[in-house]
């Protein structure tokens, strides 16, 4: 038996989560009184609410209300729609939240601005790199979203203009 030293409570030790460092083993305060405090401390934090109905939980992307299995392991987006989406660090480094991704794809149909493809996996983001150079971006320099292929081809040619009418002469021939 252990005293919680939030609640004041004597509880088992099977109410307690484990803890190697301290001298019985086990944490200072017990399981519900963890859980208040995350919940209290951590969803005040976040970014998006959780939504639930039930046992069920909204996806951020497609907006459904899904059975929780029907999700990865972070619990924000379906399996269907995460690889859409991707990781959120990799929409940071455009200076992009995931909302802005999503209005901005929502605003582009789901397909890519330059060819009107849809891709199985989500679009790249493409900017301007004479506004910022290498892989991040200001935000302000974006220009859409575009599908692999189409970002590959600006790659390629380095956003070279004169290279790509000279492409557009080569092929009119």
């Amino acid at each position: 038996m252990k005293t919680c030293t939030k609640c004041q409570t004597l509880k088992n030790f099977s109410e307690f989560h484990k803890y190697y460092k301290s001298v019985d083993g086990y944490k200072p305060h017990c399981k519900p009184c963890v859980r208040e405090y995350d919940l209290s401390e951590h969803d005040a934090k976040r970014v998006f609410d959780r939504k639930m109905q039930g046992t069920k939980m909204q996806c951020r992307w497609c907006k459904e209300y899904l059975e929780l299995n029907s999700f990865g392991k972070n619990k924000t987006y379906c399996k269907e729609c995460s690889g859409k989406v991707g990781h959120t660090n990799n929409i940071k480094r455009f200076g992009l939240t995931p909302e802005q991704y999503i209005d901005i794809s929502n605003a582009q149909n789901n397909v890519c601005k330059i060819c009107n493809n849809s891709e199985s996996k989500r679009l790249s983001v493409d900017h301007n790199h004479s506004c910022c150079n290498g892989q991040f971006s200001c935000g302000r320099c974006i220009r859409g979203l575009i599908c692999s292929r189409c970002n590959r081809t600006l790659g390629l040619l380095k956003d070279d203009v004169n290279i790509l009418n000279k492409m557009i002469e080569y092929l009119s021939r």
